[in-house]
């Protein structure tokens, strides 16, 4: 055979592998979206097998669930061939599904019949000679084995069919993940909905019996104050005050008991505000010294700072801090001291402590009294309701601090409050305030008179900006645990940092990260949006996303992914499966990338792709197409008509293709020059003009690097194939 006629043949095998390998990634797709609309695992697990055996070409396929008893280790077994002859026997240790499972790695075995490591039978040396086996992960855990028998009319599977396979499993392992949280939710829905209407009959009880008492309150508290005004007996008056008293008493109790109502039905929302907590702290502070000076008891305000601007609800706060330094009035003894001060420690934590000297709180009691209805029991004093300390704790709590308590009987009690002092504490806050990030500034890349040595311009500043380092986005707003993870990773991935989604978002627009790892509870945007902001955009779809919360319900999980999220991990979380699952991704995308790197070696506009990143492919392929003539069409004319920076294009095409944008727009002409010269187009100087080079012997070096040959003997080689 002639070198041209193996040219051709060459190059329809190459045709050949990349409609294979289109065809395969759109099965990928199908089994996704069919494996997905299941409801019950092994249905599910049918429809990933049914496609397996169609993407593989096999003539069988099985998918085994794990158990945790080695002697029969497989709970589930779904298979679908097309004969019904073979054996199964899945002992650990003996054959393949055993082999894979202890070594935890992909297996293929091109023929059964020579491979020493497996006991099997005759029937099967003879029935089965090429195997594909693969484990199926789930958390860091092998939760099962996918196997392909047998590739029809072929001897054996091919490294791209375990590739292929391999993916799959990656898919099967996430569809069991989110079906089993879908059952999971199902279950919890049902189990608690009784109760939850219960609780819900209760606390309409308890918020309409409550507003309910506000009516006589009010006609009991309007005339009362109408009658102290006009009538200034004074052997009346006390009889009014005790009776004025006694229903504030009551009005106050009933407000609590709707506060507290209230926080249980979720709706209590803060009304943050930028105050001075020392000036604040110290005003509530001089309202109560005239109650303190009736029992001549010492009240004391301290602070080692002037001003301290901070944010809080103001009338919540109010409440928290009467309550206590009322409660300390009440249980201290007359010539008793108080003393309420407020300081800020390393952490950018206010503490504000409440310390008085009075008859304290009994050991036994100290872990009940922030329960609601909890009296302390003491001779000395009648007790309250036990409503108020309850709702300052579930007040400081709403605020984002903690309360704690010291005490001695007989001795006095200390009540401390820790607050976070930044309003990014604040969960789910809107503010229109907020500081805006400054955007990275970008490189001014000057005019080149060549364009064909501004494109190597171009690239050469590309490759030197990337040093392979993989980028991750960590997207968390406190500030702790995003410098742990920054600590953790920073060694082998380049950290970019965000306090919050929105600035989250606009990062992994400008920098196009490798990867994101998000919090889900933020202010600004949280990591729901920030997840679906990040898939649905264009440039920045490809991206993976991992989510992380401390919240651990099933139906917070299944929100997360139903956004498109990658992964989900709760708080608090290992960071070593942190490590692993960031690992898993960036090389999966790099498995993907360089599976496109492979197809796209077509004309411009043959490129067909799936997801989401085919509409962004065929978007630059129509643009190269529009301006393949221009040789004044640069990479930076590109970022500009496609809506993108530089910097954007590059790092997007070098996450989708592999290439960098200089090279994906020059192999585009070099495939379109190719297709010309063998149509007899023109003179190899014409052509290379009317793809855009205006130097033909740059143009015959590029074609050389990319074809192996020069113009001329492509030309001539073409001729000489064609019979």
């Amino acid at each position: 055979m002639s070198e041209s006629s193996k040219k051709i043949q060459e190059l329809e095998n190459e045709i050949k592998r990349l409609k294979t390998s289109v065809e395969e990634l759109r099965l990928l797709n199908e089994i996704a979206v069919s494996a997905s609309k299941e409801t019950d695992v092994d249905r599910m697990l049918n429809v990933i097998v049914k496609k397996s055996i169609k993407a593989l070409d096999a003539e069988q396929s099985l998918i085994l669930l794990v158990t945790k008893n080695q002697k029969d280790p497989f709970k589930t077994i779904i298979r679908q061939d097309d004969r019904s002859s073979l054996k199964r026997s899945y002992h650990v240790g003996e054959n393949i599904t055993g082999w894979v499972l202890l070594n935890k790695t992909s297996l293929i075995i091109e023929n059964l019949s020579t491979d020493k490591r497996f006991h099997s039978t005759e029937e099967e040396r003879r029935d089965i000679h090429s195997v594909l086996c693969v484990p199926i992960w789930f958390e860091g855990n092998i939760i099962g084995i996918m196997m392909a028998i047998n590739k029809k009319n072929r001897k054996h599977f091919s490294q791209n069919d375990l590739t292929l396979f391999s993916i799959i499993s990656v898919q099967a392992g996430q569809l069991i993940k989110n079906l089993q949280l879908q059952r999971e939710t199902f279950l919890k829905i049902k189990e608690t909905e009784k109760l939850q209407e219960l609780d819900r009959i209760k606390t309409n009880f308890f918020t309409n019996i409550s507003h309910e008492f506000r009516t006589p309150l009010t006609l009991i508290l309007g005339p009362l104050e109408k009658l102290m005004s006009e009538n200034k007996d004074e052997n009346i008056q006390p009889q009014y005050e005790l009776i004025h008293k006694s229903a504030d008493n009551l009005l106050k109790l009933i407000n609590q008991l709707l506060d507290l109502s209230t926080i249980d039905a979720g709706k209590m929302k803060l009304n943050i505000a930028k105050v001075d907590a020392i000036n604040f702290i110290k005003g509530i502070t001089a309202s109560f010294r005239p109650l303190a000076n009736i029992k001549n008891i010492q009240l004391e305000f301290s602070s080692n700072l002037e001003q301290l601007d901070t944010f809080f609800d103001k009338d919540k706060f109010e409440k928290i801090i009467s309550n206590l330094l009322s409660n300390a009035i009440k249980f201290t003894n007359e010539k008793g001291k108080i003393y309420i001060s407020v300081s800020i420690n390393s952490n950018e934590i206010i503490e504000i402590v409440v310390e008085d000297n009075g008859i304290g709180i009994p050991e036994a009691e100290l872990q009940n009294i922030f329960n609601r209805f909890s009296k302390v029991e003491n001779s000395h004093v009648v007790g309250g309701t036990g409503i108020g300390l309850a709702l300052v704790k579930e007040l400081v709590e709403l605020h984002k601090g903690t309360i704690s308590v010291e005490s001695d009987f007989d001795k006095g009690s200390k009540f401390r409050i820790n607050l976070p002092l930044k309003i990014e504490y604040y969960k789910n806050l809107q503010t229109d305030n907020a500081s805006q990030k400054e955007k990275i500034k970008q490189r001014e890349i000057p005019a080149e008179e060549n364009v064909n040595e501004a494109i190597e311009k171009h690239k050469h500043d590309f490759e030197n900006s990337e040093d392979n380092v993989p980028i991750v986005l960590i997207v968390e707003d406190e500030n702790d645990i995003r410098n742990f993870i920054k600590e953790n990773l920073g060694k082998d991935y380049k950290i970019l940092e965000s306090e919050n989604g929105k600035d989250g978002f606009q990062k992994s627009v400008e920098h196009i990260p490798d990867l994101v790892v998000s919090d889900i509870i933020m202010p600004e945007m949280d990591g729901i949006v920030l997840c679906k902001n990040i898939k649905t955009d264009e440039r920045t779809s490809h991206i993976p996303v991992i989510l992380l919360t401390a919240k651990s319900s099933v139906e917070n999980k299944l929100e997360g992914l139903e956004t498109g999220a990658d992964d989900y991990l709760t708080k608090p979380f290992n960071i070593s499966e942190l490590k692993i699952r960031i690992s898993n991704l960036i090389e999966q995308r790099k498995k993907l990338r360089e599976r496109f790197r492979k197809e796209i070696l077509l004309e411009p506009k043959d490129i067909a792709v799936a997801s989401a990143d085919e509409r962004f492919l065929h978007r630059v392929s129509d643009i190269i197409e529009k301006h393949m003539s221009d040789y004044n069409f640069t990479v930076d004319n590109f970022a500009s008509e496609i809506g993108m920076s530089r910097m954007q294009l590059h790092r997007k095409l070098n996450a989708v293709t592999g290439q960098a944008a200089s090279d994906f727009i020059r192999n585009c002409r070099l495939k379109r020059a190719a297709k010309l010269l063998k149509g007899k187009h023109g003179n190899i100087g014409e052509i290379a003009y009317d793809v855009g080079f205006n130097n033909p012997s740059y143009f015959s070096e590029c074609f050389k690097k990319l074809f192996g040959v020069l113009p001329s003997e492509y030309i001539h080689n073409s001729a000489a194939g064609i019979k």
